[in-house]
């Protein structure tokens, strides 16, 4: 359910605008890949568990041989035999135990750089993403019906749209937004890949996926889908042969009782998307919807 987009400055879908209005890189406010995390070091975090194994492998050891040479060494291939397997006895659980310990460490900071990443992507939607949208839509409903308002809401569309494409963590995402005019879905305002949106969504009767769009914006729902060749998908949802996304999500935009369109975002990649970008495209098509409110939008029936 997403449409096909047009090619864009360079530099915009990596950029974002602040409160005062400067595009902001968003990876100047994000760790970038493969940057330290900030407090304890990685490197030392990993030698101080390797210590610690190291020390119980050979605490264990010098064990093991002072109880097999307590009444003297072995003296016979069997005796040899069995301290050999009784090696191997103690060495494999103790093996087990030290991958899991490094695993649960690895985890551990893994969960760690997630947390980091997370609040600083939350740093970046209040700080430099939220508040610029949300002047823009006090000036719409402050300005008077005519074609400073229609100005305003152009831009807070543009707004929305470069905010969900670069908020969003899949790889060449774009964002788009789908506006209902009379029972018809066109792309108003897009951002992205170099791909332009074409898609239309309409009620006729051979619009299958139309149908199905326009059903989502009327019951104002939304629709994730993680690989649109995997999962089995209703008729109306699944793309056409020439769509260049695998996963995407759609969230309706509405305000109230009224509906105004869909907001798109899809990437050329599968599992490209996850909980949290559903919930930032959510966040923004309602933020669109606040900046619409100000006539009826019906759908045809």
């Amino acid at each position: 359910m997403s449409g096909d987009a047009v090619p864009v400055p360079e530099g915009v879908t990596n950029q974002v605008p602040s409160a005062d209005g400067r595009a902001v890189r968003d990876d100047a406010v994000q760790p970038g890949v493969g940057e330290p995390l900030p407090g304890r070091p990685e490197g030392q975090a990993r030698s101080r568990l390797r210590g610690y194994l190291l020390a119980e492998a050979l605490a264990v050891a010098l064990g093991y041989a002072a109880a097999t040479l307590k009444d003297g060494p072995p003296s016979t291939p069997g005796e040899w035999s069995l301290v050999a397997a009784g090696a191997v006895a103690v060495g494999i659980p103790l093996w087990v135990k030290s991958r899991r310990e490094v695993r649960q460490e690895a985890a551990a900071r893994s969960a760690e750089a997630l947390a980091i990443d997370t609040d600083a992507r939350l740093r970046l939607i209040v700080g430099d993403v939220t508040a610029p949208i949300a002047e823009v839509v006090g000036r719409v409903h402050q300005a008077r019906p005519g074609p400073e308002r229609s100005s305003l809401q152009g831009q807070l569309k543009q707004l929305i749209v470069e905010a969900a494409a670069n908020l969003c963590d899949g790889d060449r995402t774009r964002a788009t937004f789908f506006q209902l005019d009379g029972g018809v879905m066109h792309p108003q305002a897009w951002t992205g890949r170099s791909d332009r949106p074409g898609r239309v969504f309409t009620d006729r009767p051979d619009d299958r996926s139309g149908q199905e769009a326009l059903l989502l914006v009327r019951f104002h729902d939304f629709l994730f889908v993680e690989d649109v060749h995997a999962e089995a998908l209703p008729p109306g949802v699944q793309p056409k042969p020439s769509s260049r996304y695998r996963s995407f999500i759609s969230a309706a935009v509405f305000c109230g009782e009224q509906s105004f369109g869909m907001l798109s975002v899809d990437a050329p990649v599968a599992y490209a998307f996850d909980e949290t970008d559903l919930n930032v495209v959510r966040a923004m098509a309602q933020l669109l919807g606040a900046g619409l409110v100000e006539g009826p939008v019906e759908l045809a029936r």
